[in-house]
């Protein structure tokens, strides 16, 4: 069994914990919300030493208001605190600023609006859709994705027999440069050990982060490939998979051979960067410090992708969106 077998197994045992744990949160958030994990909980690729990145979002009201009263986020998030420290879960990281609370109403209604990126419905909306799993209402959560797609898809019945998703994988670039642009805001001044942890961040965000964003575009374009078109139900089924399992999509498809070569390499690179990442944070800081087993493998992880988006786009009209 490989690394990402056992990242895949690890996560998948810890979040039947988290679900068991999180019964009281159940019943706080009964017909109201859901709260999901994103980060490496959410693309099944967990370690010993990943924190959990959990997300509320409640359902609205006619009146586009929450469903979930303040105190009851306060109840729900306390029970998300708790059970992660039941549970000897690395703490949340930010001391907690970052487990927010969101709405269906602003996660479906905002889409392109001025104050889309100010509340960050933006960056929640994408890792809802691209590397998330429920861990509380999963009815809910899956109802909101659902509701999600449909507005990305909202001129589908006009091009339905040659639709091009240009709306959401603009959307998808979008959040793969806001990465990049957030990731040098927070580090570009840092000197001396913080520099070093500046690498391991970058090594990170040039793996997790590009397979989150471009396993999904390979993944549509390879739809368009073969139908010509794009449905509501292939975005969903996307959305349905981790980021890795779209790659092992990709790659077992008969029709898709041409690309095969590149999928694989994708994917055996990506098994290297989590078995170096899975290390103690300090020795592989250290490693990559000494340039040890690093040598750039995120570039080349990046030119790979590159050359997978060239083979199955084909130079197509939906590729030639993704370029230009």
């Amino acid at each position: 069994m490989g690394v990402i077998d056992d990242r895949r197994n690890y996560s998948l045992r810890r979040m039947g914990e988290l679900k068991q744990e999180l019964s009281p949160a159940q019943k706080i958030a009964a017909r109201k919300a859901c709260v999901f994990a994103s980060g490496s909980f959410g693309r099944l690729e967990a370690s010993d030493h990943s924190d959990l990145d959990p997300c509320i979002v409640a359902l609205s009201d006619a009146s586009g208001k929450s469903k979930l009263s303040l105190l009851q986020e306060i109840r729900l998030k306390s029970e998300i605190i708790s059970s992660v420290e039941r549970l000897s879960l690395p703490e949340i990281d930010g001391d907690g600023k970052y487990l927010g609370k969101f709405t269906s109403h602003g996660l479906v209604n905002e889409i392109g609006s001025p104050i889309d990126d100010s509340d960050n419905t933006f960056t929640t909306r994408l890792l809802m859709l691209l590397e998330a799993r429920p861990i509380v209402g999963e009815d809910i959560f899956n109802t909101i994705k659902k509701e999600i797609v449909e507005a990305y898809w909202v001129d589908f019945d006009r091009y339905k027999n040659k639709f091009i998703p240009a709306y959401f994988t603009n959307d998808i670039i979008r959040l793969w440069r806001t990465f990049c642009i957030n990731y040098e805001a927070r580090t570009r001044k840092l000197t001396g050990d913080l520099r070093i942890k500046k690498k391991v961040k970058n090594y990170k965000l040039k793996h997790s982060r590009i397979l989150t964003c471009y396993s999904a575009i390979i993944y549509l374009l390879s739809i368009y490939k073969l139908k010509n078109t794009v449905t509501q139900e292939d975005a969903m089924e996307m959305c349905s998979l981790t980021p890795l399992e779209r790659l092992f999509s990709l790659r077992d498809r008969d029709r898709l051979k041409d690309s095969r070569g590149a999928v694989e390499n994708l994917i055996n690179m990506y098994e290297n960067f989590l078995e170096m990442s899975g290390q103690d944070p300090a020795v592989l800081e250290k490693q990559i410090q000494d340039n040890e087993g690093y040598k750039r493998e995120d570039y080349r992880f990046g030119q790979e992708m590159f050359s997978a988006i060239n083979i199955i786009g084909s130079g197509n009209e939906f590729h030639r969106l993704v370029v230009v």
